[in-house]
């Protein structure tokens, strides 16, 4: 799966005017009514009109969607998991623990700009010494670096 949601959500004008593109010139010719939950009834017939639709500005819209996942939000995102990938290598070679710990506390530590707060490591990592998690929080900052940039 190809994921442009962040760039459509990031150009939410954009994503309006390919969908308006199509509604705004149909939705005149549509008999209609809506019930009390929203659900829509159409009441004429409609059919003529999807059949030989102009797509070209949903075409061109989802175009510009993909050339900006490609060129912004997919390049970040291979960056992030690169660098998420190597702070879990450092953490292995500081501390011996199942993958799903590890994931955890690098999720932890995004979650707090860094570091590990103090209830997440009572919880959760009460058994690592305090130059362990200083040390594994430290190897976690490229993948931080790297989301925060991506962010901005």
């Amino acid at each position: 799966m190809f994921p442009i949601s962040a760039s459509m959500l990031n150009n939410p004008a954009d994503y309006d005017d390919s969908l308006e593109a199509f509604s705004r010139h149909l939705m005149p010719l549509v008999e209609y009514s809506l019930d009390e939950e929203g659900r829509m009834t159409v009441h004429n017939e409609t059919a003529m009109w999807y059949r030989y639709i102009d797509m070209t500005p949903q075409a061109e819209a989802l175009f510009r969607f993909i050339d900006q996942t490609i060129g912004t939000e997919l390049a970040g995102e291979l960056e992030f998991l690169a660098n998420y990938d190597e702070s879990k290598r450092a953490i292995q070679e500081i501390v011996d623990m199942p993958d799903r710990k590890i994931d955890l506390f690098i999720r932890f530590c995004l979650q707090n700009h860094g570091r590990l707060s103090a209830r997440k490591r009572e919880s959760h990592f009460d058994f690592l010494s305090d130059g362990e998690i200083a040390r594994m929080e430290q190897a976690v900052s490229p993948a931080l670096e790297s989301r925060t940039l991506n962010d901005d």
